[in-house]
């Protein structure tokens, strides 16, 4: 992974989990936010500010994600980094072990949930559809160089 310390354009990450269920379906995990204030009530990727100038972009979707998902880190198989979008948010994904293996989120989250691309340019946030096209494209890079 490349890190990249442009924090006068990136300062925001954000972290995908997903899994390859038995059937070979790809399923990401996304959630709501509890407050309109959060970007909308609709399902979006976990991110958040980059806190100080010692926390890499890397570290920041880590930590969002455990914040926003419940995300364990014993629980992630690999990690790529999928890109900077929107000027402004490096975005991560990351595949998992265990889809159930997952903890307690904060306030900030009302719920989470497990969508197929499909279901996510269905019912996710707009801003985020090209994201998370680009977090498929990379999974299936990840997936066909197992």
């Amino acid at each position: 992974m490349t890190e990249h310390r442009e924090k006068h354009l990136v300062y925001r990450a954000g972290l995908v989990p997903y899994i390859v269920e038995s059937d070979g379906t790809i399923r990401m995990m996304f959630m709501r936010p509890s407050n309109y204030e959060y970007g909308t009530f609709t399902y979006q990727l976990a991110k958040g500010k980059v806190e100080d100038d010692d926390e890499t972009f890397y570290d920041a979707a880590i930590r969002e994600a455990k914040e926003e998902l419940g995300l364990f880190v014993g629980n992630i198989i690999k990690t790529e980094e999928v890109g900077n979008f929107m000027g402004r948010t490096m975005v991560y994904v990351s595949k998992v072990k265990n889809k159930d293996m997952f903890g307690a989120y904060s306030d900030e989250t009302d719920s989470t949930t497990w969508m197929t691309l499909d279901e996510f340019m269905d019912r996710g946030r707009d801003l985020h559809k090209p994201v998370v096209q680009s977090v498929y494209r990379t999974i299936m890079k990840m997936e066909n160089s197992d």
